[in-house]
């Protein structure tokens, strides 16, 4: 599959190797974005260790999920935990989700439905994201250990479903080096490829259900969908208030034009 690193026990496993960025290409097998690593194996280890050279794990979830759900540990590789977002940041609606994701037995949807009353889902999530105090600490810190990545070395990033907090990290990685806004929804739109197996199973299982037409896109987002209009919202709020995605970059995230051409030095 397009942009593959080869893992079968990690899901959205990929990389941004290879894709076009202005008048450059990214190069292969050192920027990576999957799924959780909660389960991974011992032979998707091996291949990250051996053949990708992985110097750092960048997890991006909120600390419960991290605690419910930790990463496992892989040899000689860092683990640095960078959370675009966490359940005190939501009042009320965060306790309730605290609660939710703390039973082994509540239905994905469950969580979904409660993240939609208490103003955490939406399609304006990842504007969230990148707006937010928290959100940019860990997109400013994401870049800082860009930055510093030895030569020759890989870093990966994820979250639970590796599609949003990470898909905007992508974004952001993708925007800096110089991709065009058709190469970011191109890499935004591939989790719809490589979730296809569960997106086509639970689309099956909502066919018949009594679900409006909204909450039906938010269920199916909550399975492992994406939708570019939630990356596009994103890109245009950037552009609305800052000119560019770079813009955004370099006034909030302290990525300026040295940092821009060093990043582009390091892997394009």
């Amino acid at each position: 599959m397009e942009q593959s690193i080869n893992l079968t026990s990690i899901g959205n496993a990929r990389e941004l190797g290879g894709f076009s960025v202005g008048d450059a290409v990214v190069k292969h097998g050192v920027l990576l974005r999957t799924a959780s690593l909660t389960s991974i194996s011992d032979e998707d280890m091996d291949r990250l260790t051996k053949e990708y050279h992985l110097y750092a794990v960048i997890d991006l979830r909120m600390s419960s999920e991290r605690k419910h759900a930790p990463d496992m540990d892989i040899p000689g590789v860092e683990n640095l935990f960078f959370p675009v977002v966490e359940l005190e940041d939501y009042e009320d609606g965060g306790v309730q989700m605290g609660r939710a994701l703390a039973d082994p037995d509540v239905d994905r949807f469950e969580i979904m439905k409660i993240a939609v009353q208490a103003g955490m889902l939406d399609e304006h999530l990842y504007e969230r994201f990148l707006f937010s105090d928290r959100g940019k600490k860990a997109y400013r810190d994401m870049f800082a250990t860009l930055l510093e990545l030895p030569e020759g070395r890989s870093v990966l990033w994820h979250c639970t479903d590796g599609k949003d907090r990470a898909g905007v990290a992508s974004m952001l990685v993708l925007a800096a080096l110089g991709a065009d806004r058709d190469t970011i929804l191109r890499d935004y739109m591939l989790t719809n490829e490589y979730n296809k197996t569960k997106i086509d199973k639970h689309r099956e299982v909502l066919r018949g259900s009594p679900l409006t037409p909204e909450y039906r896109e938010i269920a199916m987002f909550g399975y492992g969908a994406v939708y570019e209009k939630y990356m596009i919202n994103a890109l245009t709020a950037m552009e609305d208030r800052y000119g560019s995605p770079t813009g955004y970059i370099s006034e909030e995230l302290g990525v300026g034009e040295p940092e821009l051409e060093e990043l582009h030095r390091k892997f394009c």
